[in-house]
């Protein structure tokens, strides 16, 4: 079989359009569209779903389709997010040697458009190649990190794959999770009593004060190998001279074992409500679901299939777990295996982030190699 020889000089090209385009969630229609019109020159067919109106934003998850010439193979889909963390006006890009970053105050993009570019330059260089492959399914995601919401909002039906591949995550290249958590995010409003805090503060009830001890008193951080959980924002009080007779935190639990999960969500709720009760304060815990955790063991056939495709691309794969969550929850939830591949991104959420262009070259090599993996795959 014949080694890939990805274009990379296309390959850069295909990155810096994508992360010219300005994408904050809810604003991906530009880059979307763009997308869409490559991967029908390239003999897919495409469509969108109704994400976008559901979460009011400008376009919805992107489904493209590309026919397989092997009827008997696994349908397998590759999958990446438009949106970045926050928008890029006004990016500069600086290309020094292999790495490419922002010359400006903003992010790069990289995450995710790191890994949609691999996953365009692989499907360009099957369809240039013409060999054989089985059915190719891409599902390009909307407003990834804002919760998944995108990808939430997918009707399962729409995938037609059998396996699951999600190019989201840091180097080394040749990594594959294969275990994420389950997150509950937490809303928690105190509700004291107000009181002119100079003339009688011995009438107020502190909500700011009941909630200090609450988080005082509550295991926070990492809690174990597979859990952890943080207070993220609080916000409370109208004026310096008044007892805040309300305080809002927005927290959040992970683990990968859900019994774990389920203790340190009741630790922290019944640690507000009893630290605000001692003060004579009362406290609201919302609790919801933001996504399951998924486990997938080394002979499921999805790892199977990506890490021999590694291998036959020069690298070395290895299985790691990860603490943060990504489409590939919802994909798994949906019941279709699915792990998530390294693509080369790094420092990721700040303005110092980066990628390697040697990295995204072996991450179309490793995505042209899966689907050569998947093509000659039987159970």
């Amino acid at each position: 079989m014949a080694a890939v020889s990805v274009n990379e000089g296309r390959l850069v090209e295909t990155f810096l359009t994508l992360v010219r385009f300005d994408t904050p969630s809810r604003q991906e229609k530009a880059a979307s569209e763009w997308a869409a019109a490559h991967l029908r020159e390239i003999g897919f067919s495409v469509e969108w779903d109704d994400a976008g109106e559901k979460v009011g934003g400008t376009v919805g998850n992107l489904l493209a389709f590309k026919k397989g010439t092997v009827p008997d193979a696994p349908p397998i889909f590759f999958s990446s997010h438009f949106d970045t963390v926050e928008p890029t006006p006004g990016l500069e890009i600086a290309i020094e040697g292999d790495v490419i970053r922002s010359a400006s105050d903003t992010i790069l993009g990289a995450d995710d458009k790191c890994g949609l570019a691999p996953i365009l330059e692989a499907m360009t260089l099957l369809h240039e190649s013409g060999e054989p492959h089985g059915d190719i399914q891409l599902l390009l995601t909307i407003c990834e990190e804002i919760g998944l919401v995108g990808a939430k909002m997918m009707d399962p039906s729409d995938i037609k794959a059998r396996y699951g591949f999600v190019l989201d995550s840091g180097p080394p290249l040749g990594a594959l999770v294969s275990s994420q958590p389950s997150q509950n995010s937490i809303l928690v409003t105190i509700e004291g009593v107000p009181a002119h805090a100079g003339v009688a503060p011995e009438k107020g009830v502190d909500a700011i004060v009941a909630a200090a001890r609450a988080i005082n008193a509550m295991k926070l951080g990492r809690i174990d190998e597979d859990t952890t959980a943080n207070i993220g924002v609080i916000s409370g009080g109208t004026a310096r001279n008044i007892v805040p007779a309300e305080v809002t935190l927005v927290c959040e639990a992970r683990s990968r074992v859900q019994e774990k999960l389920d203790a340190q969500t009741r630790h922290m709720r019944e640690t507000f409500e009893r630290e605000a009760a001692a003060v004579g304060a009362t406290a609201r815990v919302e609790v919801t679901e933001q996504y399951r955790s998924y486990q997938l063991r080394e002979s499921d056939p999805v790892l199977r299939i990506a890490m021999d495709a590694a291998r036959a691309n020069g690298l070395e794969p290895f299985l790691r777990s990860s603490g943060g969550g990504s489409d590939g929850n919802i994909f798994n939830a949906f019941g279709v295996p699915t792990t998530v591949l390294s693509c080369g991104m790094e420092k990721v959420h700040t303005h110092d982030e980066f990628v390697r262009i040697s990295d995204m070259v072996k991450a179309a090599g490793w995505v042209v190699e899966i689907v050569r993996r998947a093509r000659d795959f039987r159970e």
